[in-house]
């Protein structure tokens, strides 16, 4: 309840009807349907209602989102956008340097930690892990092993020159092409 007041100053009170900064916030409980169909579930989540004193429109904004959406990982067992960014700055990381790091897309790092898309299951193990320093450690030993490595593959018209020793002729022969 703490952060939700903490969080709750950060926000404008005017009005988005009339504009008027007499707005008043009351904190209440919020039962939302998530998904569609014979698997849509009931979740609830307190949120701030605001209603202006002057036109009565009542509202929720951008804080009540978040927090339906973080009741929605709570549910799906995932982490919340401000656990995502908060595992990325204990490292003392940037969203860049992270993505690097991690090689997950900084375009999907990005929309993770913004709220716009719940990473997948297999994702949120992923991060899950790289929050301990020493599977960091880990993937960064890997990453300059394979950076010092030199490139095998090698792509002509669509088939591998080589593969194992074994030309590619030889093996669309066989029936095995890689090719298209």
């Amino acid at each position: 309840m703490k952060r939700l007041n903490r969080e709750l100053s950060l926000v404008s009170g005017r009005c988005p009807n009339c504009n008027s900064n007499r707005v008043e916030t009351r904190i209440d409980d919020d039962v939302f349907t998530y998904g569609n169909g014979p698997k849509a579930v009931e979740l609830k989540a307190s949120i701030p209602f605001r209603t202006c004193q002057d036109c009565q429109f009542e509202y929720t904004d951008a804080v009540a989102e978040d927090l339906r959406h973080e009741a929605v990982c709570r549910h799906l067992g995932v982490m919340t956008p401000k656990e995502i960014i908060n595992l990325r700055k204990r490292q003392g990381l940037t969203r860049a340097e992270f993505a690097q790091r991690s090689r997950i897309g900084e375009a999907s790092l990005a929309r993770w930690e913004t709220g716009e898309f719940i990473q997948t299951q297999a994702n949120d193990n992923y991060l899950f892990l790289l929050g301990f320093p020493e599977n960091m450690d880990r993937i960064m030993k890997r990453l300059s092993k394979s950076e010092a490595e030199p490139e095998v593959k090698e792509r002509r018209g669509g088939m591998f020159r080589a593969l194992f020793g074994v030309k590619a002729e030889e093996k669309r022969i066989e029936g095995l092409a890689f090719g298209l």
